[in-house]
């Protein structure tokens, strides 16, 4: 999400990538002060993506963890129920 700029001293457009505070010209050499809005904008957009990786991680530690350990449980359970049934009759065999 480049940003785009004209260089103070010739004019040129400059590109803002969200590194630092200054652009270097590529034509003139001109070290240009980047507008406060635009390092501004990739400070919140940067803060935000955080958010949302944190968010992830806490829905997946208290949703999906739980919910998968709940269904394996469950597969577990059913199985030594059947298993438990099935006991009295395979031990018959023996």
């Amino acid at each position: 999400m480049a940003q785009a700029f004209s260089c103070p001293s010739c004019g040129a457009r400059l590109e803002y990538d969200g590194q630092g505070r200054t652009a270097k010209c590529p034509y003139c050499g001109t070290v240009a002060q980047v507008p406060q809005e635009f390092w501004q904008t990739m400070a919140q957009a940067q803060a935000l993506g955080q958010w949302k990786k944190w968010i992830i991680i806490f829905l997946v530690v208290t949703v999906v963890v739980p919910t998968c350990l709940g269904i394996v449980g469950t597969v577990l359970g059913i199985g030594g129920g059947i298993l438990g049934a099935l006991a009295p009759f395979i031990l018959s065999l023996f």
